[in-house]
């Protein structure tokens, strides 16, 4: 006869013997399922792609530690969207892919498939295919229609699927505007605050020449990073709050204008700091205490902008 301590312990252990039975039964009946039809082994070969990325994903996350902003961004960016998936999938399930869509699905897993192995070596080319093995498993599973009635989960999966944003959008920025058009812009506003205010200031492109020195308003200087951060974050918040795309849109450009307008204090006080206060000083307010005294400046004055957008009634229609 067992003793009651032996009892007692067995009957702690029953509840996980079974749990553990629970989840290899489930294991073994979902490997079933992902190969029981020509159609689930083709979804499965597409997610085992996103499973491949999904390590190089969180390693570039992890990288973006020196940029927190940047990381919790990408980050929101994904909790939103698998917020919406999650609330909508019971109309997800609803949609049926026709023929057309679902060959088409496959034939982007396929493609995105037999690519991958060769973009081992890039990040992006690996983000890419990803995007496109993405979008061939919801052709072929709900068809070309989730695109239209769930565009906002697409945007979201599609704008975190690369986690660094801020680097295609330089690239596209730099690609679209003139060598050092911000720079050359933000030192003009810089420079030209400077003279307001009675000091005596030459500006040569996007250097700021003061009476015992020179700087130069590099690309972390110029403000677009802020910019981005604040649209990116308009985004977010009228995406969460189911607001209209011109509200939406009024977020976004009320952020990238704020963000600007604040940045040009910040460039003058760099300025005084490396010309005047010496090299600690400027390190101080170019480093991470002075760059977060500014955004916390600047993210208040961007909340009750934020707020004053939200709660602004839309005028009513005349007839």
């Amino acid at each position: 006869m067992a003793s009651k301590k032996e009892t007692r312990k067995s009957k702690h252990l029953l509840p996980f013997h079974i749990s553990r039975h629970s989840l290899s039964t489930k294991l073994r009946d979902r490997l079933k399922f992902s190969v029981a039809t020509n159609h689930n082994r083709i979804i499965t070969l597409g997610a085992l792609v996103g499973l491949c990325y999904l390590p190089v994903w969180l390693k570039e996350i992890a990288m973006l530690a020196g940029n927190r902003s940047t990381g919790i961004f990408v980050l929101m960016m994904v909790c939103l969207g698998l917020y919406e998936l999650w609330k909508s999938r019971s109309q997800i399930n609803q949609l049926m892919a026709s023929e057309e869509d679902r060959l088409l699905g496959y034939i982007l897993i396929l493609s995105g498939a037999l690519a991958f192995p060769f973009c081992r070596f890039s990040v992006w080319s690996q983000a890419v295919v990803w995007t496109i093995v993405f979008a061939g498993i919801v052709c072929s599973s709900w068809g070309m229609a989730f695109f239209k009635k769930h565009l906002t989960i697409a945007i979201l999966f599609l704008l975190s699927v690369y986690p660094q944003p801020g680097v295609i959008s330089r690239s596209l920025w730099e690609f679209l505007t003139p060598p050092f058009f911000l720079e050359n812009f933000m030192a003009w506003v810089g420079g030209t605050a400077f003279q307001t205010i009675g000091q005596s200031v030459t500006i040569e492109g996007r250097f700021l020449h003061l009476s015992s020195g020179s700087v130069e308003v590099g690309w972390g200087c110029n403000g677009f990073s802020m910019a981005l951060n604040t649209a990116g974050t308009g985004f977010l918040i009228g995406l969460f709050f189911k607001l209209p795309w011109h509200k939406i849109v009024a977020l976004m450009v009320s952020g990238i204008a704020l963000a600007l307008l604040f940045n040009v204090p910040r460039i003058m006080l760099l300025a005084v700091a490396a010309v005047y206060w010496g090299k600690e000083s400027f390190e101080f307010w170019h480093g991470p205490i002075g760059g977060q005294l500014f955004s916390a400046i600047l993210l208040t004055v961007y909340y009750y902008a934020v707020m004053g957008i939200i709660n602004r009634k839309s005028p009513k229609k005349t007839a």
